[in-house]
């Protein structure tokens, strides 16, 4: 009996390469100054830690000369201490230098999630629309801008993102998703490969990703219709595993709100995150963020910074893409669609309204590009495709090309906006990432 014909691999060295470059863009974004506002505060917290003073403003020097204590002097500040932690902890060993490592652990977390991610969605290693978009990926994870932007600076948001991402990675490789269709059929047990352990692991990443910041949990209902989109079949599968992956993060979360709960009363204070009367009154950009601007605006910002997205889109809804790629980028865009849904309604409720705060659509972004653009790429160069779709697949390749090259070039400058005077405006103003 002839063996199996083995599949075909990514090209995985490729890959190693765009991590490498974006990892050497990522170390020099740490030339520039970190005295932004959010910087100062989790300093201050990670002190607050090291003296054992807990984790709060209150009684550190902030407070102390003049910002506002009705959003900073309560006696538990209101993003989860993980973020705060895993500082202190980079700070014990390394010193000032763990800030910037946090990032840079933050920054591969997320790229090669991505990657296992990219695995599991694109069918066949060996086809040319596969590989295609593999290698798309592969860049635009390296230097997708808002990603770019926030590991670039000692916040949360990068580390919430890499453990979103593991979190993707985990619950669709669980399901065996990288087997093509017909392979399905000649190996049964695929989509149940890593099976409940995969997706236990999968919740425990997004639970930690919560006690960063409590927004990760808006990925989760994004995840889970990735991997209905993945295993259409499995229905009865797929809300097993959904629950227990929703399961698990929520009980993860469940001691951070008890918390609250026990020292100020109410496991969801009104006042956290969102700028206080105080703050908003007294400190212009912050009313500008929060009240100057409409909740809608990242409607019109996202496209000026993520400017492979609505290629992506127009892809996805106007090009002679294969039944399979539509389902699983109908399911991204759903993805980039409740994350931006979500940042407007809090936006229209008293939140700052920062493009930065939307980071979770990175994943779905660069993913959705990679398999929509690869597709068309593959028809675009197919001799045997009627000559009508291959010239329309040409003609939106080069749109799309045009998109990747400006937001690679977006993600390599975004990270220096502090040297702004260097920077093609097109590429910086008005973009609403700070």
């Amino acid at each position: 009996m002839a063996a199996a014909p083995k599949a075909a691999r990514f090209p995985w060295r490729r890959a190693a390469l765009w991590f490498a470059l974006g990892l050497v863009c990522r170390v020099l974004a740490f030339q520039i100054p970190h005295d932004e506002g959010d910087e100062i505060i989790y300093r201050a917290l990670v002190h607050q830690l090291e003296d054992g003073s807990g984790y709060t403003l209150r009684g550190t020097a902030l407070v102390d000369h003049g910002w506002p204590a009705d959003q900073y002097g309560h006696a538990l500040f209101f993003h989860p201490p993980g973020g705060i932690a895993l500082f202190w902890l980079l700070d014990r060993m390394f010193g000032e230098w763990g800030y910037a490592l946090a990032q840079l652990l933050s920054y591969a977390l997320f790229y090669w999630s991505v990657m296992a991610l990219a695995r599991s969605l694109l069918a066949d290693g060996g086809a040319p629309a596969a590989r295609a978009g593999f290698q798309i990926i592969a860049a635009l994870a390296a230097f997708m801008p808002l990603m770019t932007h926030v590991v670039a600076r000692y916040w949360l948001d990068g580390p919430m993102l890499g453990l979103v991402t593991l979190a993707a990675a985990l619950y669709l490789g669980a399901q065996g998703a990288g087997a093509a269709g017909g392979m399905r059929a000649a190996h049964p047990r695929a989509p149940d490969a890593g099976g409940t352990g995969a997706v236990i692991a999968a919740g425990i990443a997004l639970g930690c990703a919560s006690w960063v910041k409590t927004a990760a949990l808006i990925a989760l209902p994004a995840i889970v219709l990735l991997g209905a989109a993945l295993d259409p079949a499995g229905a009865r599968r797929g809300v097993r595993r959904g629950a227990i992956f929703a399961g698990v993060a929520l009980a993860i979360q469940a001691p951070w709100q008890i918390w609250q709960w026990i020292v100020l009363g109410s496991p969801f204070p009104a006042w956290a995150g969102r700028p206080s009367p105080t703050l908003v009154a007294e400190n212009p950009y912050v009313r500008r963020l929060t009240v100057d601007r409409p909740p809608w605006i990242y409607l019109t910002l996202m496209p000026r910074v993520v400017w492979t997205l609505v290629p992506a889109l127009l892809g996805l809804a106007l090009a002679p893409i294969d039944a399979r790629t539509r389902r699983v980028g109908l399911a991204l865009a759903a993805w980039i669609a409740i994350v931006t849904g979500v940042m407007i309604a809090l936006g229209a409720i008293g939140y700052s309204k920062l493009l930065r705060y939307a980071i979770l659509v990175a994943p779905a972004s660069v993913l959705l590009f990679g398999l929509v653009a690869g597709s068309v790429l593959a028809i675009a160069t197919d001799a045997d495709a009627p000559a009508g779709r291959r010239m329309a697949a040409r003609a939106f390749a080069a749109i799309a090309a045009a998109g990747l090259v400006l937001e690679i070039a977006q993600g390599v400058f975004t990270p220096l906006v502090d040297k702004r005077d260097l920077i093609w405006p097109l590429l910086w103003r008005g973009n609403g990432l700070y």
